[in-house]
């Protein structure tokens, strides 16, 4: 039947085997452009099942109106009966009878259906489909719908649909063909093939013998085949393109100017009427795809056909496609379709409407993530409008979004060099000068130089630009706040998130919230520093902005002062934290900088099952933090959580060598000397504590409040152990006085002894003994006890035992005789292991029973 062996489609042959076999007088309706496979599909189906009981009955229309006397003839039928119409439903009715009279299965392929167009021939072929036999299953295969009410059919679950997409050949159905024609295309070619084809049968054929004669590099031809050659030319305008109309061909010529369009954009492209034309193409069944994206439907052509349709533009003239590149980019712009409008105004020669998008949304661009592909196009089709000192910044701004800080810096200096050269710029000296202070204050940032920053004005003046004026917020509150002005680094960043609500990039503001979170945690405020990064996790989350370092930044934050306050961290924060990936200069390395994988590995420390390899994670975590150039700036005690974790997974040696080398990079700051103080502390030199620590509790202005609550509770563990207990008690107490007021608790469980300080002066703590009692019971500090359970009586009078009332006092509060009382007492005793109230009460709060 055809001039090449089908490649074999079972998984179309089981859905016609399942219509067939559904006994309900199924149709199965077939729709879609030539070549796309609908016959042969059908053919060889019906080829594997020529040898089952089936009757299968093939009608191709050509000119006649009615399929009926084919398939009179081809079945062996009778003809109608006298006095019944020839055409239309009598005819029909007729048929129908014929076919009752066998119970065989019987399959009636009506091929090229689109062309049965008389009034009468549609009507008895929709009477027909409506009133077969349920042994009979018809197919029809059509270019597109013939005009029948096929609702009713689907209304009783008997219509069937198969579009161009489940005609489509598959990956390996292209390879199979494409090696029936000796073309054996690799995987790389073959993705190619079917990017261009979208696995369209007829031009994966057309492809695979192109390609089998050409005898030089498969990548080279499969490039070539983007404009397409004749043989594919021949085939779309001979048999789809030359049928439409004018006006309709016009439509398609200006709406392929774009590689997607929604029914506004065409309108901007043609003048008005697309919807009447989209209406058309797909009562056509036209080889077009329809998205919903954003709340509008975008619609895109077929490669090859688009690309027929763009060359037939490109021979409109230069203007009139100038024209419509303006108009598509005007049209996208509006729609907030930045990154699309870009192609069309580099692809015009007047740079002019290039230099007025830039100076607009270059910097929304960037923080879209589009920077790199930004800048990679101009230098390739407007390098003289790259050479523009503000669109220079700006490559600062995505070299620093990006983690790069050498490069930034390469780009600030070539900058300067050529605001000396020509200080005019695209974006007016307003925008220029906003963007060189914001970007400024970012490096100063990224390269630890905040202090050599100059001042910065109180008052900022508006760039006109909302996303600019955020910017320059962002950055200046951020360079404030770590050269240690957080009052006025708190007050530019709300103004940053002020003026990033409306009219710019979410991750702007991400940005503002992010860095909020952080000015809060410098501050000792975890509480707050928590709830800004839950709420810049909550933005991240809102605008699918996960990936970024950003994110990241902000989980990092919510997780470490999760670890503060004595909180488990969330399913996933660990991955998140300790997640690598390449680097733009072709490294592995962490997503956002080693800080958060630091966090994200002393979490793991807590929760891992091989806790030696944590640490050993940990290690190198840290170790590369510490190598960073310019040295990190850590706070809240990072360090020297990291050297209490390792010491909890026995790696003395490793906390002792990070202790030095911190000491080495860092200098001495409070982090690096509780480190130390750590070690001193396991080492059982209690006299060297309270030396290391002493003079930074009695600093002024005292450390963050994490370092504060970890010097005191290593001052009265190293008072106790030294027999100081008055000393002992004031240290717990102002340790209290700053975990209460923080909601700390990790300290207390780094701190080897602080627990059992808790205990000993249980109810001894006054208002902040409701918290004392929080550490207790966190689950931290879960203590395993081995003694036996106490029963409910026996749990009532241990809790009578801190009043200090007698055992009679207790017997006539519980209605008991003193007798049970002592014998519920002497079991106390025996299950815990002591011998009097005061023993008691010291094991009972050393298990967490009180």
């Amino acid at each position: 039947m055809f001039p090449f062996t089908p490649v074999s489609r079972p998984r179309l042959h089981a859905v016609l085997d399942s219509v067939v076999g559904g006994g309900n007088g199924g149709v199965l309706l077939i729709c879609g452009a030539v070549g796309i496979g609908k016959t042969v599909a059908v053919a060889d189906w019906a080829a594997h099942r020529a040898h089952r009981e089936t009757r299968i009955a093939w009608i191709t229309v050509r000119d006649q109106a009615s399929p009926w006397a084919g398939l009179r003839a081809d079945l062996g039928l009778s003809g109608p009966g006298t006095g019944q119409p020839a055409a239309g439903v009598g005819e029909a009715e007729s048929v129908i009878a014929a076919l009752a009279e066998s119970s065989a299965p019987t399959v009636l392929v009506i091929d090229d259906a689109h062309l049965i167009t008389d009034p009468l021939a549609l009507a008895g072929l929709e009477y027909f489909l409506q009133h077969a036999p349920s042994t009979v299953t018809t197919v029809l295969c059509a270019r597109f719908d013939p005009p029948i009410r096929w609702h009713l059919l689907e209304l009783h679950s008997r219509l069937t649909r198969w579009s161009a997409p489940d005609l489509a050949l598959s990956t390996e159905e292209a390879a199979l063909l494409c090696e029936g024609h000796s073309c054996e295309l690799d995987q790389e070619a073959l993705r190619t093939l079917m990017s261009l084809t979208q696995g369209w049968a007829a031009l994966v054929r057309i492809a695979a013998i192109y390609l089998s004669a050409n005898t030089g590099d498969h990548g080279d031809a499969l490039t070539a085949l983007a404009r397409p050659p004749h043989a594919f030319t021949d085939l779309l305008v001979g048999e789809l393109i030359d049928t439409l109309s004018p006006a309709l061909r016009q439509f398609l010529t200006c709406t392929s100017v774009p590689e997607e369009f929604t029914e506004q954009l065409a309108d901007a492209l043609v003048g008005g009427g697309a919807a009447h034309w989209l209406y058309e193409l797909d009562r056509l069944n036209f080889p077009m795809t329809s998205i919903s994206r954003g709340g509008k439907v975008w619609h895109t052509y077929h490669p090859m056909l688009r690309a027929y349709f763009h060359a037939e533009a490109n021979r409109l003239g230069t203007d009139m496609c100038a024209d419509l590149r303006l108009r598509a980019a005007r049209q996208l712009m509006s729609a907030g379709e930045l990154r699309a409008a870009l192609p069309h105004l580099l692809a015009v020669a007047d740079h002019r409407p290039l230099a007025g998008f830039l100076a607009e949304h270059a910097l929304a661009l960037v923080f879209a993530g589009d920077g790199e592909a930004l800048f990679d196009s101009l230098a390739a089709t407007a390098p003289d409008v790259l050479a523009d000192p503000y669109l220079r910044l700006l490559q600062v701004t995505d070299a620093l979004l990006h983690g790069d800080s050498g490069s930034a810096q390469a780009y600030r200096d070539s900058a300067r060099l050529l605001a000396d050269d020509d200080p005019l710029s695209l974006a007016g000296p307003h925008r220029l000068e906003a963007l060189t202070t914001a970007v400024d204050a970012e490096l100063a940032v990224a390269t630890g130089s905040t202090a050599e920053t100059g001042a910065f004005s109180d008052r900022m003046l508006p760039a006109d630009r909302p996303d600019l004026d955020g910017y320059l917020a962002v950055t200046t509150g951020t360079a404030l706040a770590m050269r240690g002005e957080l009052g006025r680094g708190e007050e530019r960043l709300r103004i940053a998130l002020t003026r990033t609500r409306s009219r710019c990039h979410p991750r702007l503001r991400l940005i503002a919230v992010t860095r909020l979170a952080v000015t809060a945690g410098l501050a000792g405020s975890i509480t707050t520093m928590r709830q800004r990064a839950e709420r810049a996790c909550a933005i991240a989350r809102d605008h699918d902005l996960l990936d970024l370092p950003e994110t990241v930044h902000a989980t990092a934050l919510e997780a470490y002062g999760a670890y503060l306050q004595g909180t488990e961290p969330q399913p996933g924060h660990i991955r998140i934290l300790c997640a690598e990936h390449i680097r733009r200069d072709g490294t592995p390395g962490p997503v956002a900088g080693w800080l958060p994988h630091v966090v994200g590995s002393l979490l793991d420390c807590q929760h891992a099952a091989d806790r030696g390899a944590a640490a050993d994670r940990l290690r190198r975590s840290i170790g590369r933090l510490l190598d960073a150039d310019p040295p990190p700036v850590l706070s809240g005690s990072l360090l020297s959580a990291s050297v209490w974790a390792l010491l909890a997974a026995g790696e003395t040696g490793t906390a002792q060598r990070l202790a030095e080398r911190a000491r080495t990079v860092l200098g001495r700051t409070p982090d690096t000397v509780l480190s130390g103080a750590a070690l001193t502390a396991v080492g059982g030199n209690h006299h060297g504590v309270v030396l290391q620590v002493e003079p930074l509790l009695s600093a002024s202005p005292g450390p963050h409040p994490v370092a504060q609550l970890t010097g005191w509770l290593l001052y009265a563990r190293a008072h106790h152990q030294l027999g100081n207990d008055s000393k002992t008690r004031e240290a717990v107490d102002n340790g209290l006085c700053i975990a209460a007021t923080h909601r700390i608790t990790r300290p207390f469980f780094d701190v080897p002894g602080t627990i059992d300080l808790l205990d000993y002066y249980a109810g001894c703590f006054g208002h902040r003994s409701a918290f004392a009692d929080t550490v207790r019971a966190g689950h931290h500090t879960r203590r395993h006890n081995h003694h036996p359970a106490l029963t409910a009586t026996e749990l009532t009078i241990l809790r009578q035992l801190p009043s200090g009332r007698t055992t009679q006092h207790i017997a006539d509060d519980l209605g008991v005789s003193i007798n049970t009382v002592k014998t519920h007492l002497r079991g106390i005793y025996t299950k815990l292991g002591t011998g009097s109230r005061m023993e008691t009460l010291q094991e009972a709060r050393r298990t967490g029973l009180l």
